[in-house]
């Protein structure tokens, strides 16, 4: 009978917590109140045309321009979205505190997309951070390797640049 009784009891708990998931699941961090040109790498999207998209948010926002440039392709893009998937808090640093914008580089880049890279540093890897101010001047050429740990990004490390670049 106690068996029983004890078995009750976890599986009201664990609805009960099946529920509060689902219930304040939707409260958390939303890629889609973004512009796409911030969250996906497009080789068919206008790289110019989303830096100036970018730079008018900055100017108003007050916010630095980070132009992360890599694909779909790489596989430490993908490891930068699933880091940034799996630490909600972090990925609200990153996209609240930049105006991101992915440019895509690689095999099938546009003449856009090479025109526009011309202009900084050739990145020694995928993804590469370029800071820029509002009026896209290069403030910095970043290398993302240092943040990295293991197969995925460090968050102590990724917090820091944050917070030192923003």
């Amino acid at each position: 009978m106690e068996q029983g009784k004890k078995k009750g009891q976890t599986m009201k708990k664990s609805i009960i917590i099946l529920w509060l998931c689902l219930t304040l699941g939707g409260y958390g961090f939303e890629l889609d109140k973004f512009p796409t040109y911030s969250t996906h790498y497009d080789k068919q999207r206008n790289p110019h045309t989303d830096l100036s998209t970018a730079m008018q948010k900055a100017e108003k926002s007050g916010k630095k321009i980070l132009m992360v440039v890599g694909g779909e392709w790489c596989k430490w893009c993908g490891q930068l979205d699933n880091f940034l998937d799996d630490h909600e808090k972090v990925a609200e640093m990153f996209y609240g505190s930049f105006e991101v914008v992915r440019v895509y580089y690689g095999e099938g880049i546009s003449a856009e997309g090479k025109s526009l890279l011309t202009q900084f540093p050739a990145p020694k890897g995928t993804p590469h951070f370029y800071l820029l101010d509002s009026k896209a001047k290069l403030l910095k050429s970043i290398d993302t390797g240092y943040l990295e740990r293991g197969y995925s990004y460090n968050k102590k490390k990724f917090v820091a640049f944050v917070e030192e670049h923003k």
